[in-house]
């Protein structure tokens, strides 16, 4: 709705919500249903990601990790061929088409082996939900960075991150009122659907601003497949946003394998564990939806990027030392024989630590972190934002995942390896401020 069809009543009361200017409105809706069909689909996939994940054992979640990564490794050359050669009114669609083949791919592989599916076809669809939804999402951020000037980028990508944090929900919903009727392959049918939909708001969006197939040239005249690596490796404003988000991967992948082993030691049978899950979900997503509609915009416009970067790093920071103090006042009271009933004090401080670090990375670091590309070229854009969102963050990712196998192997303590993670923490607080400078350097904003 623009504000020529709009009373002045409610245009204000809109304006107070959203902040959206005028000519802003369809390309605002449509990229807002863009990412409510993308996460849709993307977390009716999930809980059957985690169901199959864990047929082999949680013994085998670093090899999981490690598969993501070397999927990464493998498939970064050709995207990057392909930002390379094809402009965007291919590439983009492109990206949607495969995803979309290949869930058809896995649903007629699960389907055919029903019964008893094999690991490595349970192992395959883990790696690949972990692959699809990184690459499908930097994809559509890196779109948005291409549309919407920094200015844009700071009042409306918290309005269009809740786009996606309503699809979130949807989705979640979906997979826990359906799966007992449809069964859990056919939902897959049903993430074909939502990313089917999202393709076509892709389609709308292009023609809405005029980018044809003809209108953009190749930007080399032969494929670069390693640009975004040395990029990174060249730039050090792009090496302090790498580091971010290596930072990022690694501290959450630490919550992760201490969530699992507090929940496997604590919670015994597997509707509890699904039950737990489904409550941390819907709690950070509905925060998420409550601070983007509400707070984050004006959060940014406020106090800056910088403000977004170290929120949740400093979230972070506090979580694990309360998380640490937990564990340790647990492990005292084991040692004298005393035996916890229902939500363990830990579990449920590592609960609310997961709810708080996932809505401040939707609502809040997300957004920041989108708007840091609006400052860099096309091709730069492109190419080194789907090597840190998909490689780097898949690699801290890895070495979270095996350090914490590490530590398990020489038996230390949960609440030890709790109080290793402060000082990383620490740090990543420190490159989200470093970052946050070189972003205001670079853009000459306030």
């Amino acid at each position: 709705m623009t504000a020529a069809h709009s009373s002045p009543a409610r245009r204000t009361l809109f304006a107070r919500v959203v902040d959206l200017h005028a000519g802003e409105g369809p390309t605002a809706v449509l990229a807002m249903a863009y990412f409510f069909c993308l996460l849709a689909g993307y977390f009716v996939l999930r809980p059957v990601r985690e169901s199959l994940g864990l047929e082999g054992g949680a013994d085998k979640l670093p090899w999981l990790f490690t598969g993501s990564l070397i999927a990464m490794f493998v498939l970064t050359p050709p995207f990057a061929w392909m930002v390379t050669k094809w402009p965007r009114a291919v590439f983009i669609p492109a990206v949607y088409l495969i995803s979309i083949l290949c869930l058809a791919a896995f649903w007629v592989a699960l389907e055919a082996t029903s019964d008893t599916p094999a690991l490595a076809i349970k192992y395959s669809f883990y790696i690949f939900v972990s692959v699809f939804n990184l690459f499908v999402v930097s994809v559509f951020w890196g779109f948005m960075a291409d549309l919407w000037r920094l200015e844009q980028a700071k009042r409306l990508f918290a309005f269009i991150g809740a786009g996606g944090t309503f699809g979130a929900i949807v989705g979640g919903q979906m997979t826990r009122w359906f799966v007992g009727v449809v069964g859990t392959v056919n939902m897959l049918l049903v993430s074909i659907a939502f990313i089917g939909a999202a393709l076509a708001c892709v389609i709308a969006l292009l023609r809405i601003h005029k980018i044809e197939r003809r209108t953009e040239a190749t930007t080399t005249t032969a494929p670069d497949v390693w640009r975004g690596l040395r990029l990174v490796a060249a730039e050090p404003y792009l090496r302090s946003v790498a580091a971010y988000v290596f930072l990022h991967g690694l501290v959450g992948t630490y919550l992760y394998m201490q969530q699992g082993q507090l929940v496997a030691a604590t919670i015994e049978t597997r509707d509890e564990r699904t039950a737990l899950f489904a409550l941390i979900d819907t709690a950070a997503n509905t925060l998420t939806l409550v601070l983007q509609v509400f707070l984050t915009g004006r959060l940014i416009r406020w106090f800056g990027i910088t403000f977004a970067l170290v929120s949740q790093p400093v979230i972070a920071l506090c979580g694990w030392i309360v998380l640490a103090a937990a564990l340790f006042q647990s492990a005292k009271l084991m040692a004298v024989g005393f035996t916890p009933g229902g939500l363990v004090p830990e579990l449920a401080v590592l609960a609310a630590l997961q709810v708080l670090l996932r809505a401040s990375n939707h609502a809040t670091v997300r957004p920041a972190r989108e708007s840091l590309f609006t400052v860099v070229e096309r091709e730069v854009k492109y190419k080194s934002k789907s090597f840190i969102d998909t490689f780097v963050y898949r690699l801290g990712d890895g070495v979270g995942a095996w350090t914490f196998a590490a530590f398990l192997q020489f038996q230390v303590a949960l609440p030890v390896i709790a109080v290793a993670v402060v000082p990383v923490a620490a740090v990543w607080v420190g490159v989200g401020a470093v970052l946050g400078r070189r972003q205001r350097a670079l853009s000459s904003g306030p």
